[in-house]
């Protein structure tokens, strides 16, 4: 598995970051800027991804007090790979007081393609997380690849959301995706949303999810949810 790592800590003057480099890196964070308790970084493809067999891990670390403003600088695409599985997996933990904030481009899954992505955030009892992801079943004329996702959100150890996704292109599932191909969901941790509307749900504890099923990314209602939960976590830091 190739390993990209981020990692943000509080310092006099500046924060520590530290970040995984190295030529032929598939992944490479990038830093955009920073201040005594806060980072802005960038994901940039170091390479063409994601092929059949590929093995990706990402690993982030906000510190306490910190705040991380990830972006990332295109979308990524799941390639036909006859449908050999290729991997991605996602570890975060974000400390006492930290906040990270995640707004994630488009992940495309090609015909023939077999993606396999899992993602594990784990956050202190007052921290923060708010994290966009949108998947998309085919490019332009394709139905789609096998597209499997799992997530877990856990505050102080005790889990907030848990979800799997499994759908394929070809063979559409009533309940789960329909005719539809893009899912789209932006996760809030760690703090209530405003007022609820027809496409969040709240969760047990502090935090919502808010989805969109569609067939187009720029027919999706949640940029104004994206907009107003950003601006909430801002008002609270």
């Amino acid at each position: 598995m190739i390993t990209a790592w981020i990692a943000v800590d509080a310092a006099p003057g500046r924060a520590r970051v530290d970040l995984s480099t190295g030529a032929g890196t598939t992944l490479v964070p990038r830093l955009l800027g920073r201040t005594a308790s806060s980072a802005r970084v960038a994901l940039v493809a170091g390479g063409a991804m994601l092929l059949g067999g590929d093995a990706i891990g990402l690993d982030i670390r906000v510190g306490t007090g910190c705040t991380l403003d990830l972006t990332e600088v295109g979308g990524t695409v799941a390639y036909d790979a006859d449908g050999e599985a290729s991997h991605w997996s996602t570890h975060v933990i974000v400390g006492p007081g930290a906040t990270l904030i995640w707004r994630g481009l488009e992940t495309v899954v090609a015909d023939g393609a077999n993606l396999h992505r899992r993602t594990e955030i784990a956050l202190a009892d007052d921290a923060r997380v708010l994290v966009r992801d949108v998947c998309v079943l085919g490019r332009s004329g394709e139905r789609g690849g096998r597209l499997c996702v799992e997530t877990t959100v856990t505050v102080d150890d005790v889990p907030l959301l848990v979800e799997s996704i499994d759908v394929h292109g070809d063979r559409p599932m009533s309940g789960v995706l329909g005719p539809n191909r893009v899912i789209e969901s932006i996760v809030l941790a760690g703090i209530r949303p405003g007022e609820p509307d027809a496409h969040t749900m709240e969760t047990a504890g502090r935090g919502a999810l808010a989805r969109y099923l569609g067939h187009s990314v720029h027919e999706s209602p949640l940029a104004h949810t994206w907009d107003t939960w950003r601006r909430l976590m801002e008002a609270d830091l």
